[in-house]
């Protein structure tokens, strides 16, 4: 019987990665996000033309509590034809102490974000092309607005509240 070197190999370095990683994992800057995790109901409007329509929004712990996920979902409405859907993935990243946060949306589409956290009640995912404010709305909920940012400054495109179900 042959050896399985290339399996046994990335095994092992596998192993070595999580162990030295998980051991570094800023666990306290984690906690932070907790207070976020649950399912919610979400009533939203787009400010322009001012057509409402619902998502939800659930987040979620992962890899013993080092990974957090988010999944957003907008239904389809005759004022909301086309909903934007995403799958998140995010931690925090101790070299750059920022959290970092990568997802997919429906489209096939990249979304990377960053935030240096919680400022007050008040944390914002930072990106190329929007802002996405979350304000605390203490346990029960929160509101977002997404920033589209242009060449002359931000404007607002989106708001909503939402409340944990």
């Amino acid at each position: 019987m042959k050896p399985q070197w290339g399996l046994s190999i990335f095994g092992a370095l596998s192993l070595a990665f999580v162990g030295a990683t998980a051991s570094a994992a800023p666990m306290k800057e984690l906690a932070v996000y907790k207070e976020s995790l649950g399912k919610f109901s979400c009533e939203a409007r787009e400010t322009g033309s001012g057509k409402t329509f619902k998502a939800t929004v659930e987040k979620a712990v992962e890899f013993d509590g080092y990974t957090y996920t988010e999944r957003y979902t907008e239904m389809k409405s005759a004022d909301h034809p086309k909903p934007w859907n995403g799958i998140f993935l995010m931690s925090y990243d101790p070299a750059s102490s920022r959290w970092v946060r990568n997802g997919i949306d429906n489209s096939g589409e990249r979304n990377a974000a960053s935030s240096s956290g919680w400022s007050g009640n008040t944390w914002v995912w930072e990106n190329d092309a929007v802002n996405i404010v979350i304000n605390k709305q203490g346990k029960a909920g929160f509101t977002f607005a997404v920033d589209l940012k242009e060449a002359n400054g931000t404007k607002r495109v989106v708001e909503a509240t939402c409340k944990r179900v």
